[in-house]
């Protein structure tokens, strides 16, 4: 664990999930609590208009086209942009739906360690994302 520890550079998902990483078992926790460290943070990043969760959210922070996104990958790279919409799209169901609606004792504290450790990352990128609604427009 201490490995974890180091690893994990998020401070929030580190006070939510290592404890939980530790444990003997329930490893759905911390795949849970990791899903919504990630969502909470598109949601402070994106600040959408009205209350919303899961892939709405995604929807609404994160667009593959460039020109349609509110949330802009720091690299402004198409690829990227597409990237990161579809994995943040796949999350959602894959790990933070299965977590948050069903209790599952099907995750092992590897496969648990593994899916935090992607949602650091991908929290690094979030955090990094500019917020394209509050860039100037430049003149046609």
């Amino acid at each position: 664990m201490n490995a974890t520890r180091h690893l994990l550079q998020d401070p929030a998902l580190r006070a939510r999930c290592l404890d939980l990483l530790a444990a003997g078992s329930r490893y759905d926790r911390a795949i849970n609590q990791a899903t919504l460290v990630l969502e909470d943070r598109i949601r402070r990043k994106a600040k959408p208009p009205t209350a919303m969760t899961g892939e709405p959210l995604v929807n609404f922070a994160f667009k593959e086209d460039l020109s349609k996104t509110a949330l802009q990958v720091a690299s402004g790279q198409s690829d990227d942009q597409r990237g990161l919409t579809q994995i943040l799209r796949g999350i959602v169901p894959a790990f933070r739906n299965h977590t948050h609606h069903h209790v599952s004792d099907s995750f092992s504290q590897e496969e648990a360690i593994l899916v935090v450790g992607f949602i650091d990352v991908l929290l690094r990128v979030i955090d990094n994302s500019i917020d394209k609604r509050q860039q100037p427009h430049s003149a046609p």
